[in-house]
């Protein structure tokens, strides 16, 4: 029997508050805090279809590390990314390993990627002869120094996936880290956005077109496989990878038009609060009201490009033969505590979209499981009935979804280098490395009565065995990631390890 298609498609730093339907009666019990007011239907009739996880997890709310737990099925320790690719970064994917796709593709699957990539060190890439590969625009020109060193304040983001590193992906247009939106006619080329094809060339965005629409029609062309861009005969798994919301969000220039004009603009919108309902959002700062009208576009924009995806599925005939998942690989403090970005331990970092649809096994439901980065592989590949790495860390939790019994996770793990924490459905409990090998106080939240983490609570106002639960949940997760403050037994007064 053939198995399904898969449509994967992931965002950058999308908040999982800022999916409409969470405003509806039905998901509102499931959300902590408000739910953003923004506009996104298709992701509404997505969830309708499906699974909407409530619990979904960053486990650590950077581009990089995310994206590696994803392909990989293991925590940085061992999937080589312990921070984000960039520019003199040795963090990168590691090659020995078998990634989401290479399983795939062994799996017989026609295998397509489009839009950011994001799994290895920015830098140019030299043929055996040492010629460089690419615009030599690019290289002798504002993406890289003359010499060949990375230009860390220039775009030299978008350079190409390096020979040997492409996986075993037949379809593939793609750009190794960042890059701008949208170009407008006359604008300088070596700021336009653009990708690259598995044979090295450079695709360049039309002028003023919004490149999620570009990637977006990239993605209609290998469905539709109309000039051969796909095996016809094979399944397929296609991976979209947006970049919004993902900073930039200055202005209208960044992000999609048609939302930021006809909903979200100061002239539909002159009153802030209509957007910023959080309580823990200070909101006086008129910059920071233009951010969140643009990054409110960016969702609003994505979410029709989703919806093109949808349609060409469902006049591709094959909607009941194919697992559509949305996600992202973190959240947007947007302005909660006073920060903007991600790589906090704070819910709306770490809590993100998570949707599956799959009309022929899964029915429609809303649960509070926790998945994170590292289950998506095992998971996913359950689902299909293919053969799961022996060696992945995350957790196969496809009998989960369908309904069946089996164990769930009672936690989910926060992991940085310097700053562990776990989060359980009630708590979240973090611990920081600090100086002359002394930990920081671990910091403790109540989340159903603190949604937003605005006040630590001591150890003695929750119940002994919830604190207890906590410090040998940290201890499990950290065995199982093989972290190396396991392999250390790092703060074990606090932190309770399990016995080897």
């Amino acid at each position: 029997m053939k198995k399904p298609n898969i449509i994967f498609i992931f965002s950058d730093q999308h908040r999982k508050a800022s999916m409409g339907f969470w405003q509806n009666e039905e998901y509102k019990k499931h959300i902590k805090g408000e739910p953003d007011p923004v506009v996104t239907p298709n992701l509404d009739a997505l969830a309708k279809d499906g699974v909407v996880l409530s619990e979904a997890y960053s486990s650590y709310p950077v581009c990089s590390p995310f994206r590696a737990m994803l392909f990989s099925g293991k925590y940085p320790e061992n999937n080589g990314v312990w921070n984000n690719c960039a520019p003199g970064r040795l963090d990168a994917l590691k090659e020995d390993l078998d990634s989401l796709t290479d399983v795939l593709s062994d799996s017989g699957y026609s295998v397509g990627y489009v839009g950011k990539w994001h799994l290895e060190e920015p830098r140019p890439d030299f043929d055996a002869e040492g010629n460089y590969i690419g615009d030599k625009e690019d290289y002798e020109g504002e993406r890289f120094f003359p010499d060949g060193s990375p230009d860390s304040n220039t775009a030299c983001w978008d350079t190409l996936i390096r020979s040997g590193r492409q996986r075993k992906i037949d379809y593939l247009y793609a750009y190794n880290t960042w890059d701008v939106f949208r170009t407008k006619e006359g604008g300088n080329k070596l700021k336009a956005p653009h990708y690259w094809d598995k044979d090295h060339n450079r695709i360049t965005v039309p002028p003023n077109i919004w490149s999620p629409e570009f990637e977006t029609d990239l993605a209609l062309d290998f469905i539709r496989n109309e000039k051969g861009e796909r095996d016809g005969e094979k399944p397929y798994a296609l991976f979209v990878s947006y970049n919004p919301p993902h900073l930039p969000y200055s202005s209208r220039e960044d992000t999609d038009y048609t939302a930021y004009d006809n909903i979200y603009s100061a002239e539909n919108q002159p009153d802030i609060s209509a957007l910023i309902k959080r309580e823990n959002v200070t909101i006086g700062d008129a910059k920071f009201h233009e951010k969140v009208r643009v990054y409110f576009s960016h969702v609003t924009g994505i979410d029709s490009c989703v919806g093109r995806i949808l349609d060409g599925l469902e006049k591709s005939g094959e909607k009941n033969d194919t697992i559509v998942v949305f996600t992202a690989d973190h959240g947007e403090m947007l302005g909660s505590h006073g920060l903007m970005s991600k790589n906090v331990p704070y819910e709306e970092a770490t809590a993100i979209p998570f949707i599956i649809s799959y009309p022929k096994m899964l029915e429609h439901k809303t649960d509070d499981l926790f998945m994170t980065g590292a289950d998506i592989m095992p998971t996913l590949l359950g689902l299909i009935g293919a053969d799961i790495p022996r060696d992945v860390e995350g957790s196969d939790y496809s009998a989960l979804l369908r309904g069946e019994d089996g164990e769930r996770p009672r936690s989910a793990l926060f992991t940085q280098p310097k700053r562990k924490g776990v989060r359980t459905s009630k708590y979240l409990l973090t611990i920081s490395y600090g100086d002359k090998d002394n930990y920081t106080a671990p910091e403790l939240y109540d989340l159903e009565k603190d949604p937003y983490q605005m006040n630590k609570i001591a150890f003695d106002s929750i119940p002994e065995e919830d604190l207890l639960l906590l410090r040998k949940e940290l201890g499990e997760k950290l065995r199982i990631s093989k972290d190396p403050w396991y392999k250390m037994k790092l703060y074990a007064d606090f932190i309770i390890y399990p016995e080897e």
